[in-house]
């Protein structure tokens, strides 16, 4: 055997600890990088966990029966607390003194600003003029502070978000058999974060003496939420490509 060539000549190894010095550089560089994530997750758990507790606060002091349960429900099924509270605090602004620096609001002074101003403000209520202009940029910035809350806790949020159903797949053979009918797996929204925020926007609508027989609130609630979670999922692919 050439043992020459089995373990290398000295330029192979002189060559061989040149990139070993690299590997070990690439290694430290990983360990702080890995040493910055845990501490981010640690950060993150840790203000998850606070509003957790705010909510937890809420649920008991709360005389709302139906809005304590459908919360109730939705941290048992692992729906981020902050996208939670972003949903609750449009008919419940008693929670943001509870809140403090841990969340975004975008409130904002609206009476401070001028009607053009007011108007130009606007993003998804824009060209709906049937809404008083006061009631118009408080949804508006609620749906925004919903959308910047998603973007918190993409992922766990777009894992616990959607329940998977088993539908029938359309075919053009009209005796087959229901039972026998092939099928497809299809992501729906959860019934809980629909509900709760149906309950929610209709308790606003409420407190401002704003009719709701215009306005299909199960089905209004369903298109703002889906298109929540596709802007998510799109800004998640996004970045996936750039990194």
């Amino acid at each position: 055997m050439d043992l020459e060539n089995f373990f290398g000549s000295e330029q192979d190894e002189s060559m061989s600890a040149a990139s070993f010095e690299k590997f070990k550089e690439k290694m430290k560089a990983a360990a702080a990088q890995i040493a910055q994530i845990q501490k981010e997750e640690k950060r993150q758990k840790q203000k998850e966990d606070e509003l957790v507790k705010i909510l937890l606060k809420f649920i008991k002091t709360s005389q709302k029966q139906e809005l304590v349960l459908l919360i109730s429900r939705a941290l048992e099924q692992n729906i981020p607390a902050n996208f939670i509270l972003a949903i609750i605090l449009l008919s419940n602004p008693e929670i943001e003194s509870e809140i403090k620096g841990n969340f975004l609001m975008l409130k904002g002074k609206i009476e401070e600003l001028s009607e053009e101003k007011q108007e130009n403000s606007l993003v998804f209520f824009k060209e709906e003029t049937s809404l008083p202009l006061k009631n118009r940029i408080e949804m508006d910035n609620w749906l925004k502070n919903m959308l910047i809350q998603a973007e918190e806790k993409p992922l766990k949020l777009l894992r616990f978000a959607y329940d998977i159903e088993e539908v029938p797949i359309e075919t053009e053979d009209k005796y087959i058999d229901e039972d026998e009918r092939p099928t497809k797996e299809v992501k729906v929204l959860k019934v809980t974060l629909i509900q709760l925020t149906v309950f929610v926007l209709r308790e606003y609508l409420e407190q401002n003496s704003i009719s709701q027989e215009a306005m299909d609130l199960h089905d209004f609630v369903e298109f703002i939420l889906k298109g929540i979670l596709n802007k998510v999922e799109e800004n998640l692919n996004n970045r996936k490509l750039l990194e």
